[in-house]
């Protein structure tokens, strides 16, 4: 009777351990925030960022993540285009989190580039955490290879494992551009600069080298009293997607990749993650299958330990807006 209640204990164990990692990191402070002006002045980004890189703390109603400097390397091999306008604008600094009673508002910090070319982000959005595996999307940045239509995707080749599956993704393009699409890939707002833009949905840069968003919670709902899975990615912007990395680094287009050509291939085109360490997120973006078919999804890196739970506050303050 021990003996099989040793045997079952052991099964128990081993069927828990893949959703081990999703509940095992010390988890931050609820936190109600505050409203953000996005006008391209981060002034009222109030709080203080750790002082140890790739740790993160609740100040002053933000959740902020501080990223190691550096570490822009993808797989350890990633270089840069020739051309020094990109320098060493995919390296994050900084991801941060508030709210207000309206929106959800993001404050994404990198290396300022050689220029105005403000790299692309992308950020999954898992609501319902390892609970919701049959929900949410596991492709985080694909489309038609045969279009490369900006709202159709980002054209990054990543995805998550199951328990990670996004409700949401959003690509942030340029100085003031983005784009959201649900868990079946459908394109639901996005701003361009124009009159038909999605209401309330605001991306605006500092600098080239900050860029803070408003996304209204009509759009992907409301978190008080939730944990919320970011995961946050960084590449280089081409045509409202993600630049493409070849083998070679050319003047457009960074090296270390699998790609000889401007044809897609299945190797992640970010350059650095939030949420790990740098041989984490090394070994993340780097293990994707190089013998699959140009756009093979079943080939793409996996993401499993590089995402920041943030965890809402029940309570919340009113909008200022």
């Amino acid at each position: 009777m021990k003996k099989s209640a040793l045997v079952l204990f052991c099964v128990a164990i081993a069927m828990f351990l893949p959703f081990r990692e999703l509940y095992s990191e010390e988890a931050t402070a609820s936190f109600a925030g505050h409203t953000i002006r996005v006008d391209g002045s981060i002034g009222d980004w109030i709080g203080t960022a750790p002082s140890k890189p790739n740790t993160a703390v609740v100040d002053k109603g933000e959740y902020i993540w501080k990223d190691e400097t550096g570490d822009d390397k993808g797989n350890g091999k990633y270089t840069y285009p020739t051309n020094k306008i990109f320098a060493k604008g995919a390296d994050l600094l900084e991801f941060r989190v508030t709210w207000d009673s309206q929106n959800v508002y993001f404050l994404i910090k990198r290396a300022r580039p050689g220029d105005w070319w403000v790299p692309y982000c992308l950020i999954g959005i898992d609501e319902d955490g390892a609970r919701g595996m049959k929900k949410g999307a596991q492709i985080l940045a694909q489309g038609d290879i045969n279009s490369l239509e900006a709202d159709i995707g980002a054209f990054g080749e990543l995805k998550v494992m199951p328990a990670l599956a996004c409700e949401y993704a959003i690509g942030i393009s340029g100085t003031y551009k983005g784009r959201i699409w649900d868990s079946d890939g459908k394109l639901i707002a996005k701003t361009l600069g124009g009159q038909n833009d999605t209401k309330g949905f605001l991306v605006k840069d500092s600098s080239w080298s900050a860029v803070e968003v408003a996304i209204p919670q009509s759009i992907i709902g409301n978190p008080a009293g939730k944990t919320w899975r970011f995961i946050v990615a960084t590449g280089l912007e081409e045509d409202g997607r993600l630049r493409e990395i070849y083998k070679e680094a050319t003047e457009w287009h960074g090296g270390g990749g699998e790609a000889t050509t401007a044809e897609d291939g299945v190797d992640p085109d970010f350059y650095d993650l939030a949420g790990s360490d740098k041989a984490t997120q090394e070994s993340e973006l780097g293990s994707y299958n190089a013998s699959s078919p140009a756009g093979d999804t079943n080939g793409f890196s996996v993401i499993k330990k590089s995402y920041l739970p943030v965890t809402f506050s029940a309570m919340k303050l009113a909008s200022l807006n």
